[in-house]
């Protein structure tokens, strides 16, 4: 394995982080005002979790059933606590993670969810007040940081890798948290030297099972690339230099190559909390890196016009070498203030998410072929994964913002061929999380499966799961299930299949 001086890779990264990140200056109290109002509409969804853990041995049933043979658990995760010590974080995607396990069978469904309790939880609980500066949040009283882990929220996403569940937050390490009862174990060090490594919230799986990641050295010029078995073990671990600096949350991925995009949203190092340290570059082209799965060594650069996104659809080869690939676009106004106002009770300016193909052609071009606004914006995309670097002729992403509150609340299916777009409007007073594609047993065609996902209902203030067949999406769920009680809004998860 080549880990390229790990130790000296650690020392980079933590002085990097550390130094823009969480440094110890200190900005005024952010006061928690209480009123009932507050309490009524859409900005629930943003709100403080109301326990650090919580169980429901059955949701209640609204309508429809269970489909035959659909058995599994589905975990989510995200921010949630939010509030501690009459503080509150300034940002969206702070707050401690909290993650939520649904068991579904045919006999209904239940749920727990717990926060992760990290090596900032655990300092939080202790001090009574947040203690570390966040992605876009000031603390009063910082204590100085021992390493990267110390923000690593873990509140981004959950995944399986090997036997393992994981908690992911990609500026810090992953954390394992038992499958059943959701308690948190520890740190995942890959290796001896490596515990505190950035690890992406958005690691790719291979048919065969092989799992690609990659943390990013954001205020410097590197990655960190990642090759682990499918039993959970780490194959390689490779620098690759001279990639620039920013905000990159995911990546794209073909049978051959990795493919990375750099917004034209780049680190200065100016500011206390990680978000302020980057400055918007309207004129700066993305970079594109693309590197060879077989030889990391072996790179192709390009680069499209400027622009900012968060994740990427499926990726794919043509026989002529050029690859091809798909993701969602964001406004930068979104996320430097957007993802701020919103927990002020505030409704931002639209994201104006747009899906968006591209192709990097082998003579060296690239170019963006197609945009899509319609039912915009377009958010969290979705595919089958078993057709992961191959043409995948469907793609599933949240979808039709509105006006008088924020986010979306469609779920969207796009025929890739066609151009067509089917949908399902959860309503007005709805939040539609991700949704993930789950294949029916024995199935016939890319599209026979379930999208299975959560829909928070700010009217009623509870939090269902819904079960949608892909191949007639506009006919709404075939089941839906509902707690009694409202989970704040999240960002990922993973479906583990009781038969997988």
């Amino acid at each position: 394995m080549d880990y390229l001086n790990r130790r000296a890779m650690l020392c980079r990264a933590a002085a990097i982080g550390g130094t823009a990140f969480l440094s110890p200056a200190c900005i005024s109290k952010v006061t928690v005002e209480r009123n009932a109002e507050e309490q009524i509409g859409w900005p629930i969804g943003f709100k403080n979790v109301r326990r650090h853990s919580l169980e429901s041995p059955r949701l209640e049933r609204i309508y429809g059933r269970i489909p035959k043979g659909l058995s599994g658990q589905f975990y989510r995760n995200g921010p949630a606590l939010r509030e501690r010590g009459g503080e509150q974080v300034q940002h969206w995607f702070d707050g401690d993670g909290m993650v939520q396990r649904f068991d579904i069978s045919e006999n209904g469904i239940s749920h727990i969810g717990r926060i992760v309790e990290t090596e900032k939880y655990l300092a939080d609980e202790a001090e009574g007040h947040f203690t570390t500066h966040g992605f876009g949040t000031v603390v009063e009283m910082p204590l100085p940081p021992a390493n990267l882990n110390a923000a690593n929220a873990a509140n981004t996403n959950i995944v399986k890798v090997g036997n393992e569940l994981l908690a992911l937050w990609e500026g810090g390490s992953a954390h394992k948290v038992d499958l059943a009862t959701l308690e948190t174990l520890g740190i995942k060090s890959w290796a001896p030297g490596m515990p505190a490594m950035p690890f992406s919230a958005h690691p790719k799986v291979e048919t065969n099972g092989t799992i690609w990641n990659f943390g990013q050295d954001a205020y410097g010029q590197s990655l960190f690339i990642y090759k682990i078995s499918k039993s959970g073990g780490l194959e390689n671990m490779q620098v690759i230099p001279d990639v620039p600096g920013g905000l990159m949350h995911d990546f794209s991925m073909t049978k051959s190559h990795l493919i990375f995009m750099l917004p034209s949203l780049r680190a200065n190092r100016k500011s206390i909390d990680y978000l302020g340290g980057f400055s918007w570059l309207p004129s700066e082209a993305q970079r594109v890196v693309v590197l060879n799965k077989d030889d990391l060594s072996d790179r192709r650069d390009f680069e499209l016009p400027p622009g900012l996104q968060f994740h990427f659809g499926n990726a794919y080869e043509e026989r002529n070498g050029d690859i091809r690939f798909s993701f969602c676009t964001t406004a930068q106004e979104f996320l430097l203030t957007g993802l701020k106002v919103i927990l002020e009770g505030t409704v931002p300016e639209p994201a104006a998410g747009k899906l968006t193909h591209a192709v990097l052609r082998r003579n060296g071009k690239a170019e963006i072929t197609q945009q899509i606004s319609a039912m915009g914006d377009h958010e969290f995309p979705q595919f089958n994964s078993s057709y992961s670097g191959q043409f995948a002729r469907y793609l599933y992403t949240t979808g039709k913002n509105r006006p008088e509150r924020p986010l979306q609340s469609a779920i969207l299916c796009h025929d890739i061929e066609t151009g067509e777009i089917e949908s399902y409007d959860y309503g007005i007073t709805s939040f539609a999380e991700e949704h993930l594609f789950v294949p029916r047993q024995n199935a016939q065609s890319e599209n026979d499966g379930w999208l299975i996902g959560s829909v928070l209902d700010f009217s009623k203030q509870t939090t269902s799961i819904n079960i949608l067949n892909a191949q007639n999406l506009s006919d709404g769920p075939v089941a839906q299930y509902a707690l009694s009680y409202s989970l704040p809004l999240g960002f990922h998860g993973t479906w583990i299949g009781n038969n997988s």
